[in-house]
């Protein structure tokens, strides 16, 4: 299993944690909070500013992971296409 973060690495049949990536619901502007154990990465703008954080923190092939997959990233309040801010 590749890890959003770097030192995720487990032996092959070992089960996975919950994901380490987990990116934050829409603000007021439509930004959205990307951490990963618990250390920010940085707001995204939208979902290619994901992987430059991801190629930040030494992750190799970043802009190839699969942000759609829940296994590895924790979508909180919408999901990869959700870019809009809250209703009022």
């Amino acid at each position: 299993m590749t890890s959003a973060c770097p030192g995720n690495n487990r032996g092959p049949g070992e089960p996975g944690p919950a994901p380490r990536l987990v990116v934050h619901p829409p603000d007021h502007r439509g930004w959205r909070r990307v951490r990963c154990d618990g250390r920010s990465l940085g707001t995204a703008y939208r979902i290619s500013d994901i992987a430059v954080f991801l190629a930040a923190t030494g992750m190799e092939n970043a802009e190839d992971f699969d942000l759609t997959d829940p296994t590895l990233v924790d979508w909180r309040g919408g999901g990869p296409d959700c870019w809009t801010p809250p209703l009022a």
